[in-house]
């Protein structure tokens, strides 16, 4: 099996963290290039009219932000794990739909497996965006590993987060 392209959606949710550290991991084990993949939607443009220039500036401030807190990630779990991967791209998407981005994303960079988290969604979030990691893992156009958090995980970073 061949295993030189490794793509993980990070979000920054718990899930997130198990799901880099095994496809860092992977990727270390298959001197593969990993891809780290982060959707933004900004806000509706009406908002940004509505806001002006004020916002305009804040909503670039959350961007930059965002872009750094992924890069911040990523040396992270590196870090941790004491990995040097043959080749990380971090790529910071906006203002595209997140499963459709991704998607896109693996299918671009011809993606030899995806490592998605998996996270519990609540009700409202079912019912406005549907499950993702079903539409991600029924639309990959390669294999799938869905890591799950489990309870005692997420109770420990809450803990920590507090």
């Amino acid at each position: 099996m061949d295993m030189n392209r490794i793509l993980v959606p990070v979000s920054f949710a718990p899930s997130c963290k198990k799901a880099m550290r095994t496809a860092a991991s992977l990727a270390a084990a298959f001197d593969a290039k990993l891809f780290v993949v982060n959707v933004y939607k900004t806000p509706p443009k009406l908002f940004h009219s509505v806001g002006g220039v004020f916002f305009g500036k804040e909503m670039e401030a959350e961007r930059l932000q965002r872009i750094a807190k992924l890069d911040e990630f990523v040396k992270g779990e590196m870090k941790l794990l004491r990995l040097s991967l043959k080749e990380v791209v971090e790529m910071h998407i906006e203002d595209e739909e997140p499963v459709k981005a991704i998607l896109r994303v693996a299918r671009e960079n011809k993606v030899d497996l995806m490592v998605l988290g998996h996270h519990e969604e609540s009700k409202l979030e079912h019912f406005l965006f549907g499950r993702n990691i079903g539409k991600l893992a029924d639309g990959a156009p390669c294999d799938v590993i869905i890591t799950r958090t489990h309870l005692f995980e997420k109770m420990g970073e809450a803990k920590k987060a507090a």
